[in-house]
């Protein structure tokens, strides 16, 4: 009778201390950083150190693990699975054994590389110089090849990211005409905006330089 008033006192005991007895969660929550602008769903963290895992949902800044950690708990985080545009993901501090420090000071991160795809412009008839084409930051002056058709590469773009190709200057003399009177061309563009795809770009731009209008 002794016995059995001792083992429902350790196991009242267990079940107010998880922890102290081995089973269930301890009293760290282990949380990674998410960097790079994970923009879509798919990847999955595992703490290899006792199978739990969380799905990072697209645009998070970061995640918790449902478990938590006890001290001296040892973690290693790695991915599971990954976005369709994710190339690669990395990772800082996400090995070591659970405290303060390695769960809030020196907290795991990972940083997910997006793939990029190239964007180029064709551009048709151009005949003179000075022909700019802009996508964002991107600057690209055109050089012209006697009217044949020039391929102009742009900066590659993200996957499932967007683009703007727009026209900054038309061709003149002087190069890069600055008012309609210098203008020698008028070039127009189709095609200019989209989203990258995992195939290239949704639509392919075109420029088409014909005369002055």
């Amino acid at each position: 009778m002794k016995s059995s008033i001792l083992y429902a006192g350790a196991a009242l005991a267990c079940a107010l201390g998880l922890s102290a007895c081995g089973g269930g969660d301890g009293d760290l929550p282990l949380t990674v950083s998410v960097l790079g602008g994970v923009t879509k769903t798919g990847l999955v963290l595992v703490n290899k150190s006792n199978g739990d895992e969380i799905a990072v949902p697209a645009g998070a800044a970061s995640v918790q693990f449902p478990k938590y950690v006890s001290t001296d708990d040892e973690f290693n985080i790695d991915t599971k699975t990954l976005p369709s545009n994710v190339e690669k993901c990395t990772f800082t501090n996400n090995k070591a054994r659970a405290n303060y420090y390695t769960v809030y000071t020196s907290a795991p991160t990972v940083f997910c590389t997006i793939k990029t795809h190239p964007l180029t412009v064709t551009v048709k008839g151009l005949t003179d110089a000075g022909l700019v084409l802009v996508n964002g930051s991107d600057r690209q002056t055109v050089t012209p090849n006697g009217g044949a058709d020039v391929p102009v590469k742009m900066a590659d773009i993200p996957e499932d990211g967007p683009y703007g190709v727009t026209i900054l200057s038309q061709p003149g003399t002087p190069a890069t005409a600055t008012t309609p009177a210098q203008q020698t061309q008028t070039c127009t563009i189709s095609g200019g905006s989209g989203t990258m795809t995992a195939t290239g770009p949704g639509t392919t731009p075109v420029v088409t330089c014909g005369p002055k209008t």
